[in-house]
C-alpha cells in the first residue's frame, strides 16, 4: 500500500525539481539567444555543471566508485548521445522557442519504450502499444507533413528524442550498482570534451563570457543539478507511476517562459499534438504502472540525469 503522506511528498519533490530543470532551460534560451552558438552555450553549461558535481560528490557516492565502473564503455556511449541530445535541444530552443521544443523532446520516451522492446526484449500489451500509437499521431499533428513545411530543426529535435531515449535504455544496461553521481560525471565529462574541442576548431574561446553572463552559466548548472537530485529523490521513495507524469510540467513552463519572457507562443496544431503526447505518456505510465525509475529519469527533457 502506498503511504499517502510519501506520496505527496514524492510528487511535490518531482514537481519541483522538473520545474527547476524548466527554469535553467530558460536561462540557457537567453545566454543562446544573447550572440553564443549552440556549441558555445553547451560548453559553459558543462563546465559550470562539473565544477558543482566534483564539489558534491563526496556527499553522492564519490568519485573513487565511479572511477572504478566496470561499464566505462556504455558510460561513454551515454556521454555521446548526450551531446546529440544537448546540441539539438539547444538549438531548438534558439530556433523553435521552448515550448514547441519540449512538444517534441517529449516523443523520446515512445522511441525508449519501442527500443527497450528490440534491445532489452521487453514485451507490451496492446494498451502500450496504443498509448505509443497516439504518441507518434500527436508528432505528426505537430509537424503537419505536407501540409505546412517541416522545419530543419523540428527534426534536429526529434533525433535528439531519439538520442536521449537511447541513453535512456543504456542507463538500464548499466543498472542500479553505480553510484547515481556516475551518471552525471561521466555525462557531462564527455560533453566537456566534445564540445571544448568544437570550441577549439572552431575558435570559440574568442568570444568568452563576461560576469555577468557567467552567472547565466552557472545559474544553468545551479538549477540543472538541483532538479536531477531532487528528480532522483523524488523516484527513489514514491511509486513511478506517480512520479513520471510530473516531467510534462516542463511542457507547461516551457509555454509560460516562452511567452513571458521571449514573447513566443504556439499555435493551435502544435497544442493539440501536445495535448495527445502528453496523454498518451501518462496513460502509459498509469496503465502499464512503470516501476523501473531509471527509465523515466533518464527521459527528462534536457536529456541526461545530469
Amino acid at each position: 500500500m502506498i503511504d499517502f503522506k510519501e506520496a505527496i511528498r514524492g510528487m511535490m519533490l518531482a514537481a519541483f525539481g522538473f520545474s527547476l530543470f524548466s527554469v535553467g532551460d530558460t536561462f540557457m534560451k537567453f545566454m543562446a539567444d544573447s550572440g553564443f552558438t549552440a556549441v558555445q552555450t553547451a560548453f559553459w553549461v558543462c563546465v559550470c555543471s562539473m565544477i558543482g558535481y566534483l564539489s558534491i560528490a563526496p556527499e553522492v557516492g564519490g568519485l573513487k566508485q565511479t572511477f572504478k565502473t566496470t561499464k566505462l564503455h556504455l558510460h561513454i556511449l551515454r556521454g555521446l548521445l548526450g551531446v546529440g541530445t544537448f546540441f539539438m535541444v539547444i538549438t531548438g530552443f534558439t530556433q523553435l522557442g521552448l515550448g514547441l521544443t519540449y512538444t517534441l523532446l517529449f516523443v523520446g520516451p515512445f522511441i525508449a519504450a519501442l527500443l527497450s522492446v528490440i534491445v532489452l526484449k521487453e514485451k507490451f500489451g496492446r494498451h502500450r502499444w496504443t498509448a505509443i500509437f497516439f504518441g507518434f499521431i500527436g508528432v505528426l499533428v505537430v509537424l503537419r507533413p505536407g501540409a505546412a513545411p517541416i522545419e530543419l530543426a523540428m527534426l534536429g529535435v526529434l533525433f535528439g528524442a531519439f538520442c536521449q531515449a537511447s541513453g535512456a535504455i543504456i542507463v538500464r544496461k548499466i543498472g542500479n550498482e553505480e553510484p547515481i553521481i556516475a551518471f552525471a560525471f561521466y555525462n557531462t565529462l564527455i560533453s566537456l570534451i566534445v564540445f571544448g574541442t568544437l570550441m577549439v576548431t572552431q575558435d570559440g574561446f574568442a568570444q568568452m563570457p563576461t560576469i555577468p553572463q557567467l552567472t547565466f552559466f552557472i545559474s544553468v548548472a545551479f538549477f540543472h543539478i538541483g532538479g536531477t537530485f531532487a528528480v532522483t529523490r523524488a523516484f527513489t521513495q514514491t511509486d513511478t507511476a506517480l512520479i513520471a507524469p510530473f516531467q510534462y510540467l516542463q511542457l507547461l513552463w516551457g509555454v509560460a517562459f516562452g511567452y513571458i519572457f521571449f514573447e513566443t507562443s504556439i499555435d493551435k496544431w502544435t497544442a493539440t499534438g501536445a495535448a495527445i503526447i502528453v496523454l498518451s505518456g501518462i496513460y502509459m505510465i498509469w496503465r502499464e504502472k512503470v516501476k523501473n525509475a531509471e527509465l523515466n529519469r533518464g527521459a527528462t527533457a534536457h536529456g541526461t540525469i545530469d
